[in-house]
């Protein structure tokens, strides 16, 4: 008898052999988010940091992170960013009617977390200050980027509370040529805080998805130990049936068709590229099938 789509999507993450593999579009899977994850479209949001919109260009799907994009820092140095207030979750009423409609009993719900420790490290710097500060400032650094987890630690609370049942972090620590600050230094200072965030989840029993962009296979083994439950990757940049190879069950990917593609690429490309992406990675629960980054439609 074939089981629903959500008890199969929950054998992926679990590693458990699934019934099929998992994709998307079928339900089984719903990124909420909590009031204010996405940045404002114009002006200063509760960080200090000033955005203005992205151009008209710009085709920005429902699900992506920002529809502007910063143009003013409130800090210059790290030690003018650890002076700044951390906004308190518990009293912004991000959460309120957050599943209202939705039918957990066929859906896994999944909170999306706003930019993470580095990340929000480089909006509240500008990314050459906050690159410099790693540098010159690494411990009020590391302590800048703590105060940004415990944030989030509280968002994570008010998510499983909420009964939201996984947690989506995002923090981007490559580009297109490899990493963007060196992993011994990533180690020292980033890792810790993202590792807070990691741990209320999984203290919680709930599955844990993280999205990095850009050549970032550096990075995945420090984050799998971390208690990562699958990463949502650049499969264009990123080896991603050399990780499989490498860590056989403990790891799971969500995605495996480069947006790029499914934007410029022609139907049987697409579909040649899922079929490979199924065949490399999806074996004994290995993948749920996706675009690589939210699309607009």
């Amino acid at each position: 008898m074939p089981i629903t789509p959500k008890a199969n999507l929950l054998r992926v993450l679990y590693r458990a052999e699934p019934d099929h593999v998992p994709w998307a579009g079928e339900g089984a899977l719903r990124l909420v988010d909590h009031a204010g994850r996405k940045p404002p479209r114009s002006g200063p949001d509760e960080w200090g940091v000033t955005w203005a919109p992205l151009p008209t260009s710009y085709q920005v799907g429902a699900g992506e992170p920002a529809e502007s994009y910063p143009v003013a820092h409130p800090a210059s140095t790290a030690a003018e960013a650890l002076a700044l207030p951390v906004p308190d979750p518990a009293a912004l009423g991000l959460f309120d009617g957050l599943l209202d409609g939705v039918d957990r009993s066929a859906t896994l719900v999944v909170g999306q977390h706003g930019a993470g420790p580095f990340d929000r490290f480089g909006q509240l710097l500008g990314m050459p200050a906050a690159m410099i500060a790693l540098l010159r400032e690494p411990d009020v650094s590391a302590d800048v980027m703590n105060g940004v987890a415990g944030y989030h630690v509280g968002i994570a609370h008010g998510y499983l509370a909420a009964g939201v049942e996984a947690g989506w972090l995002a923090d981007d620590y490559a580009g297109d040529g490899g990493p963007l600050i060196s992993p011994a230094l990533w180690r020292k200072l980033v890792l810790p805080a993202i590792m807070r965030v990691i741990a209320v989840y999984r203290e919680a029993g709930a599955p844990v998805f993280f999205h990095t962009c850009g050549r970032a296979e550096a990075f995945i083994p420090d984050l799998l130990d971390a208690g990562v439950t699958a990463f949502n990757l650049q499969s264009d940049r990123c080896d991603l049936a050399r990780l499989r190879t490498h860590f056989g069950r403990r790891i799971t990917f969500y995605g495996g068709v480069p947006s790029d593609l499914m934007l410029r690429g022609s139907p049987d490309q697409v579909r040649e590229t899922a079929r490979h992406a199924m065949r490399s990675l999806g074996g004994e629960g290995g993948l749920i099938l996706a675009p690589d980054q939210p699309l607009a439609f």
